[in-house]
């Protein structure tokens, strides 16, 4: 279940980190998504493979998963 608890009680500097860092969540995963599904990237980057970008996409929703796991776990 979503816990909706977070936004109660806090600063207005923890609630502005807490917005900043969902943004970044939302950032990663739609630049790892361009990564792997975008064209254009593939145009601009010809030295990357077409392995290597999905590796690099993958990462990227990876590592936003990550943050955001981490973002809840703060006091």
């Amino acid at each position: 279940m979503l816990n909706f608890d977070i936004f109660k009680q806090k600063s207005p500097k923890q609630r502005f980190l807490l917005i900043l860092g969902l943004v970044m969540f939302v950032f990663y995963v739609v630049l790892g998504f361009a990564f792997i599904f975008y064209e254009p990237i593939a145009l601009r980057l010809p030295s990357i493979p077409q392995w290597g970008r999905i590796a690099i996409g993958i990462f990227l929703i990876i590592y936003a998963f990550v943050r955001l796991l981490s973002l809840g776990r703060r006091d």
